[in-house]
């Protein structure tokens, strides 16, 4: 199993590849669902924060596609699944991606354009 380090690493290596490879008119957005305690997680919860956000959003031509990125053998919680469900009951693509090649597919497949393939 990919350890949160892991996980970060991926993260912020699919970040900073999307942000070289999407077209000027496509908005990348990740967000941080870190647990930061029983405090910070109440004061999220105040201001509307809902557990299960997606780690990243590619906002392009009025769409929002959001991706849930896991490690290898990562599962997606129970808050997570629910939270999935609503977003696409709304009308919303959610991809659950493994690899910086997973989330470049789910791109291309939902009409993102890709600047080109990422050689690893």
């Amino acid at each position: 199993m990919m350890s949160k380090h892991e996980e970060d690493a991926l993260h912020t290596f699919v970040w900073r590849t999307l942000t070289m490879l999407l077209p000027d008119d496509a908005v990348p957005w990740s967000s941080e669902n870190r647990r930061n305690g029983v405090r910070e997680g109440a004061r999220r919860k105040a201001r509307g924060c809902i557990p299960g956000v997606p780690d990243m959003a590619v906002h392009y031509q009025g769409r929002v596609l959001y991706i849930e990125l896991k490690a290898t053998k990562g599962t997606i919680s129970r808050e997570q699944r629910a939270l999935h469900a609503r977003l696409r009951t709304a009308g919303f693509t959610v991809g659950v991606c493994r690899s910086l090649d997973q989330v470049l597919e789910f791109l291309r497949e939902n009409g993102v354009p890709v600047a080109g393939k990422v050689m690893a």
